[in-house]
């Protein structure tokens, strides 16, 4: 059902290198890259583009959780799903700094008259 390429990295069946450069960085990269493109002041396409950038993360963190057993280096193996468990802590920090302080957001009305 799925490209065999992404069940074997969601399976953590592919090297910690490729995990990290391939579905790590490059992925994130051009997500960054498609980002460039989207109209931050169409409600909509910022919604989607948020949730696609969401979903990546997710699948992102699962490859790289399930790929760093395959690390050579065991120290390395455990860096990584250090870095993964802080990445979340902080996201969830984030997100409730933001919830208990709504004035933080900026909207893209706001977004507009800074620049």
């Amino acid at each position: 059902m799925w490209p065999r390429w992404l069940t074997e990295a969601l399976q953590g069946r592919v090297p910690l290198s490729r995990a990290f450069w391939l579905y790590g960085v490059g992925v994130s990269v051009a997500y960054s890259v498609v980002g460039l493109f989207v109209d931050i002041a169409n409600r909509f396409a910022l919604v989607v583009y948020l949730i696609v950038g969401t979903a990546l993360g997710v699948l992102q963190t699962v490859i790289l959780w399930r790929s760093a057993r395959n690390s050579p280096s065991r120290l390395l193996g455990r860096l990584v799903r250090t870095v993964m468990i802080a990445g979340l802590v902080m996201i969830a920090l984030m997100l409730y700094v933001l919830y208990r302080n709504s004035d933080l957001l900026l909207s893209s009305d706001n977004l507009l008259k800074i620049q």
